[in-house]
């Protein structure tokens, strides 16, 4: 005898099965995922033949030029002036905060980042001048602010990714601040300082100013151990002690600047980052006592302003370079790639490239790097890993234009913002 309740049973599962697929979704905590900056996840990403424009929001608040924050099943995103909470699968606007003053510069462009849970530290970054540069930590569930800290001098700007880290229980922020010189605004500086706060209340653990009289511009902090390693304008490696921000160990790598943030490969204790000198490095770091060993270096097409990301599972990093020309994305052999035979693969995709790669898998398990277009055109690219080889996918979005910072991955989906104020879900 067959039971009426057969259908109801079948729709229960699908719907747990529904909903275990939606929690299965990960977070996409702070730039390049987490404080190592691997911006790798285990999430599939959007992984159809083709992809495509899902939905596009206009936030409404200025240029985005940040990367978005996921956590659970929702979107936090900074324009100019408000921090904006959407339903990450519907694109519903849930609420917005003020987090920064208007009458600034037109584009907040030091990346937010969160706990992993419910607050997200957001950055004002002020740009000089009569603002001091400020982090407003936000509860996400309802959008109010837990505290606001002004911590740099008014004269400085914050254009670095914030770095959150539990150490042992106690939530802190690492990020710096750069002085632009008179001389060349956009890519001089002349100062800067780097910062640590407690993540709880704001009140500042320590600070460090520079020792090369340059600034640090995007140069996100990767942790290593109980240090922190950041690079700077003057093209130098630094690491130092989490806990009083003593250094442990610098070494000099440029005499051009490194705007990338550092990304630690933790299998193999290497640091990468990017320069504006056309060249990706490798340094080894002894986690234990925070000194910097050999280095290597890869000569790329053009300058990059792009963090490498570490795929550790296919032992690759991924860095795009076209901060000023056509961009390339180069997959190189994550432990040696100094010679042009250890290359595995790069793609010339013919626009300006400023963002970092972010990567998911597809159903078969190739690695999908995904990065965006910093000029009119402002496409979002989707680069599958063959192997030795690649397959490029690219899509223009609606009210296209400018996109600087690249895209956070979570679940099936890709989001980025772009220079028109516009939100969009990938598919």
């Amino acid at each position: 005898m067959k039971s009426k309740h057969f259908p109801l049973l079948i729709s229960v599962m699908i719907m747990l099965v529904t909903f275990a697929s939606l929690a299965a979704a990960s977070n996409w905590a702070q730039f390049q995922k987490d404080e190592k900056h691997t911006g790798v996840t285990t999430d599939y990403g959007p992984d159809d033949a083709t992809i495509s424009i899902n939905w596009s929001i206009p936030v409404g608040n200025g240029m985005i030029d940040t990367v978005p924050v996921m956590l659970g099943d929702y979107i936090y995103v900074e324009g100019m002036t408000d921090l904006s909470k959407y339903n990450k699968y519907s694109g519903v606007l849930e609420d917005t905060l003020t987090v920064a003053e208007s009458g600034g510069f037109p584009f907040q462009n030091a990346c937010p980042a969160s706990d992993g849970d419910n607050i997200i530290y957001v950055v004002d970054t002020a740009y000089g001048g009569s603002k001091q540069p400020k982090i407003t930590a936000v509860y996400g569930n309802n959008m109010t602010a837990k505290w606001t800290t002004s911590f740099a001098p008014a004269t400085h700007q914050c254009s670095c990714p914030v770095t959150y880290y539990n150490d042992g229980g106690v939530g802190k922020l690492f990020v710096g601040t750069v002085n632009m010189s008179t001389t060349d605004p956009v890519n001089l500086s002349d100062d800067g300082t780097y910062y640590a706060l407690y993540a709880e209340n704001g009140t500042e653990i320590w600070n460090r100013p520079t020792t090369t009289n340059k600034g640090y511009y995007w140069a996100g902090a990767a942790v290593v151990g109980n240090f922190i390693v950041y690079p700077d304008d003057a093209g130098t490696l630094t690491s130092v002690y989490i806990c009083n921000g003593t250094r442990a160990n610098e070494t000099d790598l440029s005499s051009q600047e490194i705007r990338s943030s550092a990304t630690y490969n933790t299998d193999d204790h290497l640091i990468y980052v990017a320069g504006k000198d056309k060249y990706v490095r490798s340094v080894e770091i002894n986690p234990a006592t925070g000194v910097f060993g050999a280095s290597q270096s890869y000569h790329m097409d053009e300058g990059s302003t792009s963090t490498p990301a570490y795929n550790a599972v296919d032992h690759r990093i991924y860095v795009a370079s076209g901060a000023y020309n056509a961009g390339h994305v180069y997959c190189l052999n994550a432990t040696s790639f100094e010679d042009d035979e250890d290359e595995i693969w790069v793609v010339s995709l013919g626009h300006k490239i400023q963002s970092s790669p972010a990567v998911a898998y597809n159903s078969t398990n190739n690695p999908l790097i995904f990065v965006t277009g910093n000029d009119a055109d402002g496409n979002v690219y989707r680069i599958e890993d063959c192997g030795s080889s690649c397959d490029v996918e690219s899509v223009s979005p609606p009210n296209n234009t400018y996109s600087l910072p690249g895209v956070a991955v979570s679940g099936d989906y890709a989001y980025f913002g772009n220079d028109n104020g516009y939100l969009y879900q990938v598919k």
